[in-house]
């Protein structure tokens, strides 16, 4: 099968839809697919594989409480309808195709050379001001598209309050390979003191204002804890002002990409206050590395966890519940332990060859 892989969100951008399109592509690949990513050109990238493609500009925007990007520039629909001639594209698939612009525009070329477009949904908001805007014309678009996927539950629930569509439920995974246990073992945080992790773009829906807020309550029971955070952007200077008299309690290292797997299993605990999310990679990539989580309680989050083990659930924005969450756990050795061994069978669950089996029957599908 010859597929095209369409996404405003690639690598250097790091977040949840850059790993489902990077880890979509490997595993398709694996299995002997000819697969093709379709992307903007962003600042900071580095060589790409042979299989991305990149066409127009990358503009960052705030949106959704977040920073999400745009692509500009000119005759995108006609030149990714040239990639698509030229790679012979029998499928296109495209990551929100109702938001601007290569989702838009690359249901535009597929359509034009006569092809089968599906559509995957990352997206959860409460409203949606644009959506409510120009709903008359992005429905006849949205009926056009072949098969249509969403992340999960509360995605469709938020499209079904301005658009009319089936939508079949095929979540994110994770490459339980690369992120797994490094070794660390739950009574380590008694002597080394405990680690708290925090990973994700720092930007106003992630929460990282709640931990340091939190942490002076944290750091009154345990004088020798530490949270590492692990991210980057716009108000990193901010944040860092903001925490600088914890003093080395908070620890700034950046945007990384290959270590991930270390600082997950190097934490006694991933704390995620994320005030809004459609899902929750993140999360899945602290269960597959065994660390024990403690979530905010919000609708993207809840389906994911549903009463396991493997988290706790914390009211987002309440700095003082986040502490007491923290130390709990500490305290408690065996729980931790049982967590983890909680989040590790829920991430086999969701492990990308399962994943990416659901998609290609989707494919399948449209194709016949």
């Amino acid at each position: 099968m010859r597929i095209a892989l369409v996404t405003e969100f690639y690598y250097p951008h790091l977040g949840g839809v850059t790993e489902h399109v990077h880890n979509l592509a490997l595993e398709f690949r694996r299995r002997g697919h000819h697969v093709v990513v379709i992307t903007a050109n962003m600042d900071g990238q580095g060589p790409d594989p042979e299989w991305v493609r990149r066409v127009g500009t990358s503009r960052v925007v705030l949106s959704n409480g977040s920073y999400a990007r745009v692509t500009t520039g000119w005759a995108i629909t006609r030149k990714i309808a040239t990639i698509l001639s030229e790679e012979r594209i029998e499928v296109v698939h495209s990551q929100d195709v109702l938001a601007p612009m290569l989702g838009l525009k690359a249901a535009s070329a597929g359509w034009r050379l006569g092809l089968p477009v599906v559509a995957t949904s990352h997206t959860w908001f409460s409203r949606s001001t644009l959506y409510r805007m120009f709903r008359w014309w992005l429905q006849p678009r949205l009926d056009r598209v072949a098969a249509r996927i969403a992340v999960s539950e509360p995605v469709v629930h938020a499209m079904a309050m301005y658009f009319r569509a089936d939508w079949e439920v095929i979540p994110n995974g994770v490459d339980v390979s690369y992120f797994h246990p490094n070794g660390r073992r739950p009574v380590e945080a008694a002597h080394r003191g405990p680690r708290l992790l925090f990973l994700g773009r720092l930007d106003p829906r992630n929460g990282l204002d709640t931990l340091i807020e939190a942490m002076p309550t944290v750091l009154e029971r345990h004088p020798a804890a530490r949270l590492v955070v692990v991210g980057d952007g716009p108000l990193r200077p901010s944040y860092e002002r903001r925490a600088a008299h914890l003093g080395n309690a908070v620890e700034f290292v950046g945007q990384v990409s290959d270590e991930r797997p270390e600082y997950y299993g190097g934490a006694d605990l991933y704390l995620c206050p994320t005030t809004k999310a459609s899902f929750g990679i993140t999360l899945l990539e602290a269960m597959a590395c065994g660390t024990p989580l403690v979530v905010s309680d919000i609708t993207g989050f809840r389906e994911l966890i549903a009463g396991g083990a493997e988290a706790v659930l914390v009211p987002k924005d309440n700095p003082l519940a986040w502490a007491r969450a923290a130390n709990a756990l500490i305290e408690d050795p065996m729980r931790r332990e049982a967590m983890s061994a909680a989040g590790l069978a829920k991430a086999a669950q969701f492990a990308w060859p399962r994943i990416a089996e659901r998609v290609l029957e989707v494919y399948e599908r449209v194709l016949k």
